[in-house]
């Protein structure tokens, strides 16, 4: 049922919800500013935004008792979100490696908002455990390449031994998390379209992505 005919799922039902996300975004917003100062500083307003960004993507949750990934805003705030978790957890106070992070958290986020934030249940083919588990260790393993990638840009300027080996665990847990996650959709493509496979664009490129990183874990691990 889509929000214009359903007044409980409009936006506007839901203020606070819907400024709790303004809120997050504008504390993302200021620890990226303290990042760029001072590394040290951003982390504060980082967990604030967190704790603000997570409260409110439950209470979506809760209000269409489902996980809130049903539409685009949902789908670019998971991935702000899943990139917030993984530089809260793997914080450096490095400016190069958490300011960047930083920047694509509010421009994920900023653009999440753009698309309104009226809710929607889930339709038939997302009412499976497989798409809430497939979508989101997705994001995760976006995440965490992606902290891969600005530790890669330290190490670039560093030279550092630990730099490289931050490099490697963070590869490895990526790849990890995307393995699972094409196990998960994988399962759920059968329940929802039939089939494991499909020569579609995504999940091509999917499986495309699989194999570049797990030539990276090969070439890093195997004895030359």
């Amino acid at each position: 049922m889509p929000p214009s005919s359903n007044p409980a799922l409009a936006a506007a039902a839901h203020p606070l919800l819907g400024a709790a996300f303004f809120v997050a975004l504008g504390l993302y917003g200021v620890a990226l500013l303290a990042s760029l100062v001072r590394p040290p500083w951003g982390r504060p307003p980082l967990v604030a935004g967190l704790a603000v960004h997570l409260g409110a993507t439950v209470g979506r949750g809760l209000l269409i008792a489902y996980l809130p990934l049903t539409n685009k805003m949902e789908s670019f705030s998971a991935a702000a979100l899943a990139l917030a978790l993984v530089i809260a957890a793997a914080w450096q106070p490095a400016r190069l490696f958490v300011a960047p992070l930083l920047a694509l958290v509010v421009g994920l986020l900023a653009s999440a908002l753009r698309f309104g934030l009226d809710l929607h249940y889930p339709v038939p083919p997302l009412r499976t455990i497989w798409y809430p588990t497939h979508v989101p260790l997705s994001f995760l393993a976006y995440a965490v390449w992606a902290a891969a990638a600005a530790a890669a840009l330290v190490w670039t300027q560093r030279r550092e031994a630990a730099w490289l080996r931050r490099v490697e665990r963070l590869g490895l847990a990526g790849f990890g998390l995307w393995s699972l996650s094409m196990i998960c959709g994988g399962i759920w493509g059968v329940v929802a379209w039939g089939a494991y496979f499909l020569w579609d664009p995504k999940v091509v490129w999917s499986v495309i992505l699989w194999f570049h990183y797990a030539s990276f874990v090969h070439v890093r691990f195997t004895p030359s």
